[in-house]
């Protein structure tokens, strides 16, 4: 994938940034550095890795109820709605 100055503009606008011609030269070279990276490192034949040392249940929280009636009721007060007891939030694209 080839990184041009106005990626890095357009980056910087997203990410609000305001980034002068200095650095948008600097971030430009390491974003095309990094991106070669990605592409040997995908270049590399990992067919029979075998996966080791994760546990995915670490990223998973239970699901548990709040037994705080009274934080419970302040968290969903700072909602506009609610649906089927959950805080209903504008959608996410």
């Amino acid at each position: 994938m080839e990184i041009t100055k106005k990626d890095v503009e357009l980056a910087g606008k997203l990410a609000n940034m305001r980034i002068n011609e200095e650095e948008t030269a600097l971030y430009e070279a390491q974003l095309k550095a990094l991106f070669n990276w990605v592409q040997e490192l995908s270049a590399i034949n990992t067919d029979g890795v075998k996966l080791t040392n994760v546990n995915l249940a670490a990223h998973i929280r239970p699901d548990v109820p709040v037994e705080n009636e009274a934080l419970a009721q302040e968290l969903r007060n700072d909602f506009a709605a609610e649906e089927n007891g959950c805080a209903k939030v504008k959608k996410v694209l």
